[in-house]
């Protein structure tokens, strides 16, 4: 009896010691795996979760400036990153500074393009150059006293915002070559970061009436905004006479003819100048929620904003 109850007792110590020691292992391999977490700066949720690459830029510009010219140019750079988001911006760049540099090319025959993508530097500083160039001439042809006293050119391509699964870049920029005023242009535009592919349909025109009330709601608090910032105190009427003279197609506001981005805080509207209304309101812009437009996206905008 004695050997049998002495014999229960070391097998009843061997599986508290085989436990222990299990546990014991368990927490110190689960202690490995949280430091080797905890030291990554790319893997946050768990080692299965997809590796978030930050896109890294360069912001980078050139001026050349004369008595009666003034030449801008400014970008943000890609100078790292997922390969195919990085090769896609170097090339959106270039297209971005040639449309600007054509604005006032004085010759029939296409710009020639830059050809080291690679090169942040050396690329703005051609297409400055030949802003420069271009204006020089048109100034040296022109008739109007008023054209060759002031020539402007601005454009500015900077990154706005970045999330793990897109990357949205803000257009902007100013021409002015005699006359009244100048003109402006701001545009976003969403790339998708795995792909580099730039995000063309966000929206659809068949929801063109299930929009109105947000784009309405929309266009006056950016009426509000732009009336409470010129001092005006009847705000709301204001923003009654500006949303009255909305240009509206049998009464339907229409989406930016430019298209939309995307944003953390959801879908962000510009309207060029004369778009929407006379030159005095600017360029409408505001962000729609996501919580409010979210169904209306598409599916591919869905996925990139994480709503699938």
């Amino acid at each position: 009896m004695n050997k049998k109850v002495t014999l229960l007792f070391l097998v009843a110590l061997l599986m508290i010691t085989f436990i222990i020691g299990c546990k014991g292992e368990k927490s110190s391999n689960t202690g490995m795996i949280k430091d080797s977490i905890d030291s990554s700066s790319v893997v946050t949720d768990s080692v299965l979760a997809e590796k978030d690459v930050p896109l890294v830029v360069d912001s980078i510009g050139k001026s050349f400036n004369s008595s009666n010219i003034q030449v801008d140019l400014a970008y943000s750079f890609p100078v790292s990153g997922p390969q195919p988001l990085v090769d896609s911006l170097r090339a959106f760049l270039r297209t971005e500074l040639e449309g600007t540099v054509g604005v006032y090319s004085s010759t029939t025959s296409k710009i020639k393009s830059y050809k080291n993508l690679s090169n942040g530097r050396g690329m703005i500083n051609y297409y400055a150059k030949l802003a420069y160039k271009n204006l020089c001439g048109i100034n040296d042809d022109a008739d109007s006293a008023e054209c060759i006293l002031a020539s402007e050119l601005s454009t500015c391509v900077m990154k706005k915002c970045e999330t793990k699964s897109y990357v949205t870049y803000r257009s902007f920029s100013y021409i002015y070559s005699g006359g009244a005023h100048g003109m402006a242009g701001d545009v976003g535009f969403t790339f998708d970061k795995k792909t580099g592919e730039k995000v063309q349909k966000i929206l659809s025109p068949k929801h063109i009436k299930a929009l109105q009330p947000m784009l309405k709601t929309g266009f006056k608090s950016y009426f509000r905004e732009m009336a409470k910032s010129n001092g005006i105190r009847n705000v709301e009427s204001e923003v009654k006479n500006n949303m009255d003279n909305l240009l509206q197609e049998y009464k339907i506001i229409s989406l930016p003819e430019n298209g939309v981005s995307l944003s953390p805080e959801g879908v962000v509207f510009i309207y060029g100048e004369y778009e929407a209304g006379c030159y005095a309101i600017g360029m409408p812009t505001f962000t729609v929620p996501y919580s409010k437009i979210g169904k209306y996206l598409s599916p591919k905008a869905r996925r990139l904003v994480g709503l699938n």
